[in-house]
């Protein structure tokens, strides 16, 4: 008989973790929670793989996926991501998102013919389902492993499907597929979305964009003041507006080292803003994090102070900070004047100008 557990998140799972490991070793299928019903995860080199992933995918007609973590998964099987493309692996998991990558793939010879015949059909697939559980079960399991919708509401209902007496599924009750995974093709110059699905294709366009953070303290002057004022100078070399800069391949943000989080910009740096054409009147604080930081292309900070606690608090974690001005520090203008914003806005704007240009040519 299958084996079903309940799944608790206030509970360890390192036990539930083991048993899943131990279940794929010993070419068991593993059902689990995903974001469009129940899938199941499948050991690529047991004998029944192909006859599982047959019965699966017959009754979903989605061919299986890899399971992926990181950008460097797909150079395992011999395959090479655009820069956008490796950005979405990056980030985008764990999603309702599956990505395409062209190529022919460099299955493992181990597998089971059958198993690389099926595979071998159409472009190499890459998937990891939203869900709490994927978020510490794929960046543990060592071995490839494929992942195959089923969209069905019920563990029990793919276990059916499945007629394998030693399986091991994880139920969290009903879960109703209200719709199925966006499909993205990666291509050598980027992606297209070949498939509308529950990820919104701004989100898309997000994740796959070069990622530009600007870092102060509070980030209620300084650092928002250079968000909005690239964003405006982006939109105007680009020709588009600051809303649609991220389908253009820039998205644009900033933080605080002490933020306050969801805090407003200051009221003169909202004026000064103004005055320049940028809008920081929706402006709220955010706090510096690591996630943040490994998911930027550039980090910019506006002084060395705080380019030094960014490399002590964050050590290795996303790219060098660079100083806005070089190898100077922009004043903090917190308690100043308007004019005192003036010239710091002044001050960020001119060396926007002479960044700018070399993040659009790259």
């Amino acid at each position: 008989m299958p084996t079903v557990l309940d799944w608790n998140p206030a509970v360890d799972s390192s036990e539930l973790l083991r048993t899943i490991r131990e279940a794929l070793v010993a070419d068991s299928a593993v059902v689990l929670p995903g974001d469009c019903g129940y899938v199941a995860l499948i050991n690529p080199a047991a004998p029944t793989g192909a006859a599982r992933l047959a019965a699966l995918t017959g009754a979903a007609g989605d061919p299986p996926a890899v399971l992926a973590w990181g950008p460097d998964d797909p150079a395992g099987l011999g395959l090479v991501l655009s820069v956008a493309a490796r950005r979405l692996f990056a980030r985008g998991w764990p999603a309702p998102l599956v990505v395409a990558v062209p190529g022919r793939a460099d299955w493992p010879g181990h597998w089971p013919a059958a198993t690389r015949e099926m595979l071998a059909a159409g472009p190499a697939r890459f998937r990891c389902p939203e869900h709490p559980l994927f978020e510490a079960v794929a960046p543990a399991l060592e071995l490839p492993v494929l992942v195959a919708d089923t969209f069905l509401p019920t563990a029990e209902a793919v276990l059916d499907l499945l007629e394998d007496t030693s399986a091991v599924a994880v139920s969290t009750g009903e879960q109703p597929a209200t719709g199925r995974p966006t499909v993205v093709s990666a291509t050598a110059g980027g992606y297209t979305i070949t498939e509308q699905g529950l990820l919104p294709a701004d989100e898309v366009e997000k994740l796959a964009a070069r990622i530009v953070l600007f870092v102060c303290t509070g980030n209620t002057c300084r650092s928002p003041l250079a968000e909005a004022l690239a964003k405006q100078l982006l939109a105007e070399r680009l020709e588009c507006s600051t809303d649609d800069l991220p389908r253009r391949g820039f998205w644009v943000l900033s933080a605080g080292v002490s933020a306050y989080g969801e805090a407003p910009a200051a009221a003169e740096a909202i004026a000064v803003a103004a005055e320049l054409g940028a809008d920081l009147s929706g402006h709220r604080s955010r706090v510096v994090n690591p996630k943040l930081l490994a998911a930027a292309d550039h980090v910019t900070a506006m002084t060395r102070g705080h380019a030094r606690l960014l490399a002590a608090r964050f050590p290795g974690i996303g790219p060098a900070p660079r100083l806005l001005c070089g190898d100077a520090d922009v004043d903090d203008p917190i308690g100043g004047g308007l004019e005192v914003y003036r010239n710091c806005a002044r001050t960020i704007r001119a060396h926007l100008e002479r960044i700018i240009p070399e993040w659009i040519g790259q």
